[in-house]
């Protein structure tokens, strides 16, 4: 780190603490509007009379961190279009959007649409909440990326109006209010929608794959969903070097990173598509499709269009496993990320081969192996703390197995959305552990610890280095 970026280093706030802020005070604004009665469906039966009823408030709440953590878990029994009306809807939709790209990317833009300019010490403290890696560029970065992101979200809905309109006829408003509202969360990958209280289960959808003249739409709906899930879990960084090489045409290899990303989801995706077809394909759960589009949302979308609660118990795992991996860094996704996983596996081949970390010719330094087995280490223990937890919480209802708390936890974790059906049952103190657990996998554990440290490597600045020491370990 430079001179002068020390200096504004010591002097600006901690940008992790900002990032922070900005979810928090979005999740307290977003959930207080939802708990208004000017939010609520005209059959949720919610007046000016009901305030003060808490449990109403802690699952306005919960729809908010959901939202705004972009995981679509629901605590209403009735989903989003049996709980709220269209302001209500609306207001889940923005949190949706910033939740997806985040605040002070969403702010950044709207302050410099006019002017491009921004002091050094904001542009600092801004390229450590995006990550952006050039401070110069960032203004420029961040622009980018609410456009990408916007582009991607309008060619969704367009691609949507035919379903739509359709199931819709007698209220095109309606059908064009649901495919802004799918689109958008769908590119987020926050997996909520407006068709009903068991999202793509709903009878809208279902219907569609009944009768033979309309399965097109059924099959049509999901494709595109699917499209827009990997394009937002993927990265802006991918998308970034993949469009500069296409629009001018360049010879010389793509970035690293952008392998690593896409090796990984590929292999992540023929893998998961392979192994839930011989878990639940075999037994008739999971067709081909279904099987496809389950490992697809897996990258932390959580749309459903099969019940959760019928998939076998390796099944469950399994989904488990790609819930907990996640997406990529820099996307909407959450999860510990696909870059992660990557050095991890890698690391360990490397070790057991007694071979340096080599990959697509490059190395990979401690720091970067030491921080993917933090993340691993620190996901792993939240998980198990809340499964813990939550068991406590639901320890008298026979209703609700380990098994279900399994899947739930991961999935809040992995900022999925996927459900066995127990979310709107559950106790408060389990939902607000789930808040937790989201609030958390969509920031990441390590930015929580760069607010107690900033320097999290202090190496350089030491003026001696121990003497190392080969303990005994296994």
């Amino acid at each position: 780190m430079s001179s002068e970026n020390k200096r504004i280093h010591r002097k600006s706030a901690n940008p992790y603490i900002l990032f922070i802020l900005s979810f928090v005070f979005v999740i307290l604004v977003g959930s207080l509007l939802l708990y208004m009665p000017f939010c609520a469906s005209s059959t949720s039966q919610v007046t000016w009379n009901h305030w003060g009823n808490f449990d109403y408030y802690i699952n306005c709440f919960f729809v908010a961190v959901s939202a705004t953590c972009v995981t679509g878990l629901n605590g209403f029994a009735d989903g989003l279009a049996g709980t709220f009306n269209f302001a209500g809807q609306l207001i889940v939709l923005i949190m949706v959007q910033i939740g997806g790209l985040g605040f002070i990317t969403i702010l950044t833009f709207i302050l410099t649409l006019f002017r491009s300019k921004l002091q050094f010490k904001n542009r600092y403290v801004l390229a450590q909440a995006v990550n952006a890696t050039n401070v110069g560029d960032v203004v420029k970065f961040v622009r980018n990326v609410v456009i990408v992101a916007l582009v991607f979200e309008i060619i969704g809905t367009l691609l949507g109006l035919p379903v739509f309109l359709k199931i819709y006829e007698d209220d095109p408003s309606k059908g064009v209010w649901n495919a802004i509202f799918i689109s958008v969360s769908a590119f987020n990958n926050a997996g909520f929608d407006i068709l009903g209280s068991n999202s793509l289960m709903s009878p809208v959808i279902t219907n569609l794959l009944a009768d033979p003249s309309t399965q097109w739409m059924y099959y049509y709906l999901l494709s595109y969903l699917m499209i827009l899930i990997v394009c937002g879990g993927i990265s802006f960084l991918v998308i970034f070097d993949l469009a500069s090489r296409l629009r001018r045409r360049k010879k010389n290899e793509i970035h690293t990173f952008t392998k690593i990303v896409l090796a990984t989801t590929a292999f992540l995706l023929i893998s998961g598509y392979v192994l839930l077809l011989l878990t639940d394909g075999t037994r008739g759960v999971l067709s081909p499709f279904d099987a496809l589009f389950q490992t697809v949302t897996l990258r932390t979308a959580g749309f459903a269009n099969v019940d959760q609660s019928k998939l076998s118990l390796p099944g469950k795992a399994i989904c488990c496993l790609f819930m907990f991996i996640g997406g990529s860094p820099l996307s909407t996704a959450g999860g510990i990320k696909t870059t992660t996983a990557f050095v991890i596996v890698l690391s360990l081949y490397c070790h057991l081969r007694g071979k340096q970390v080599v990959a697509f010719k490059r190395t990979y330094s401690s720091n970067t192996i030491l921080k993917a087995m933090s993340l691993l280490v620190l996901g792993i223990f939240s998980t198990i703390v809340a499964m813990v937890a939550i068991a406590g919480f639901e320890g008298g209802n026979e209703a609700i197995t380990m098994e279900d708390i399994f899947f739930e936890v991961f999935s809040a974790f992995g900022t999925v959305g996927l459900s066995t059906g127990i979310t709107p049952v559950l106790h408060t103190g389990s939902k607000i552990i789930l808040c937790v657990l989201m609030f958390l996998g969509r920031l990441g554990p390590i930015t929580f610890f760069q607010v107690f440290s900033t320097n999290m490597n202090k190496e350089g600045s030491l003026h001696f280095k121990y003497i190392e020491e080969e303990t005994l370990v296994g």
